[in-house]
């Protein structure tokens, strides 16, 4: 379309915010984002259910993750777009759905992610300075990434890059020094706790894969996003599994699973490596690993704000963005006050943020993955021209399957924390009255139809679900 070469050729890309985003960029982001809480907090309790098979368990776990960011990919490389978790089924299908997607994540985000990654963050700072006080770093935690995401998602994706090779190196370091201590005795039996406590562990570690389907929020923001978004979880997932299952293996195999089970990776790694490298993997790595998350953690959410605030499902002024610095800067306020008003929820566990993290992040998944599968038939022409695309049962079978992972593990984590799935039930409730009453107020006051969003296509394509008539 003529539009988007204007786009393109200017660098601006929908609302006034910069295409600067390359492949580089796209998977430090992806890999920075994954690389957190979950390998530093759950890897120890996944040991604890699975002992010697917490390997398979993190590959079983990228399964879901897996049949998702390949529908996803074809979504991001069809149609690039800002926010797009909110409008590829807000306009493919149902504005609704795609609001309860959204909804969702903030959740998880608010209420989970962002006190968790800060906590997380002041612990392992905690093993340097144990004097500082663990409410005062999460709370500077927080507030240093709102101000460097305050200042442009380039500056944003310059730290995340720096800090991306950095994490990188702790990691292999704990891995290079762990594989040559393996002993394969400590490997056997290889299901010392039953074949089926593998499936379990696996729910836990799926949450170490959340992450990398927050690019396609940012695909408004990146050059060439119909090839890069493809080629991004090309690159970032196969890297991230492949690393994620060698540090299960030094784990579990250079030293006894006990050793390590419902323990931080610290305690193993300080059986085989030397002191300043141990140092080095715990606090670097894990510092810089909840980091990342919290960088990248702000730059997907306030673009969900902004999406909603285009179209009015929240109040306009939440998605302005700064001329200067192309942010918008309400939408992160708002997301700094609000993680900030939750960290009273993680003072003396960090079980429920963690939970309310996850079913978040969850919950957003289904509505985008129906939309992928519904995209051939609704915006057929966008199929086509797709640069990449899924073919055949492909089109509804890995959806499918991701979504049936996906409520599984939702159940799994109401079962194991009721206070957090009650939390999750309370948020969507009030996020369903929200809905209904912005929308009576929007079209009694101004004459806006909340369900015409379903009308305004993205990038000029409309979709050919009928509309449902409304009053």
């Amino acid at each position: 379309m003529k539009g988007d070469a204007m786009e393109k050729e200017a660098g601006v890309s929908e609302l006034g915010l910069k295409r600067e985003l390359g492949l580089m960029d796209a998977v430090s982001i992806e890999i920075g984002a994954m690389v957190g809480a979950g390998i530093f907090a759950l890897t120890g309790v996944a040991i604890g259910i699975s002992g010697s098979a917490v390997p398979i368990a993190f590959i079983v776990a990228a399964l879901p993750m897996i049949f998702a960011v390949l529908p996803l990919g074809m979504l991001g490389a069809a149609l690039p777009t800002v926010g797009g978790s909110f409008r590829y089924p807000s306009r493919i299908f149902s504005p609704f759905w795609g609001f309860i997607g959204v909804w969702g994540i903030m959740m998880g985000i608010l209420l989970g992610g962002l006190p968790l990654y800060a906590y997380t963050f002041a612990d392992y700072l905690q093993v340097l300075f144990p004097f500082l006080p663990r409410v005062g770093i999460a709370v500077i935690a927080l507030t240093f990434f709102f101000v460097i995401n305050l200042l442009g998602i380039k500056a944003a994706a310059k730290v995340q890059v720096a800090m991306f090779f950095i994490l990188i190196a702790a990691l292999f370091t704990y891995i290079c020094g762990g594989i040559p201590n393996i002993d394969p005795s400590n490997l056997t039996p290889l299901f010392p706790k039953g074949v089926g406590s593998v499936a379990i562990a696996a729910g836990f570690l799926f949450f170490a894969y959340m992450g990398a389907n927050y690019i396609i929020d940012l695909g408004a923001e990146i050059k060439d996003a119909g090839r890069t978004i493809p080629r991004s979880f090309a690159v970032a997932i196969p890297m991230v599994i492949v690393l994620y299952t060698l540090i299960g293996l030094v784990a579990v195999g250079a030293v006894p699973w006990e050793i390590s089970a419902n323990q931080p990776l610290s305690i193993s790694a300080g059986k085989f490596l030397s002191s300043p490298l141990a140092i080095f993997f715990t606090v670097g790595g894990g510092l810089l690993a909840m980091a990342t998350t919290l960088n990248a953690t702000y730059m997907f959410g306030s673009r969900y704000i902004l999406a909603l605030a285009d179209d009015e499902v929240v109040p306009r002024t939440l998605g302005a963005v700064n001329k200067k610095y192309g942010t918008p800067h309400w939408g992160l306020l708002v997301m700094y006050l609000i993680s900030l008003a939750a960290l009273p929820l993680g003072a003396s566990s960090l079980e429920i943020l963690g939970v309310t993290a996850s079913i978040g992040s969850i919950v957003l998944l289904i509505p985008i993955l129906i939309a992928s599968y519904l995209l051939p038939r609704m915006m057929p022409d966008v199929y086509q021209k797709a640069p990449f695309r899924l073919g055949g049962p492909w089109v509804w079978l890995l959806p499918s399957l991701a979504i049936l992972f996906g409520i599984f593990f939702i159940l799994a984590l109401g079962v194991q924390n009721l206070y957090g799935f009650a939390i999750f039930v309370a948020w969507m409730v009030i996020g369903v009255i929200y809905y209904h009453a912005r929308n009576r107020y929007l079209k009694a006051r101004r004459g806006i139809n909340l369900n015409d969003i379903l009308k305004k296509g993205i990038r000029g394509h409309v979709s050919c679900m009928p509309l449902k008539k409304t009053s």
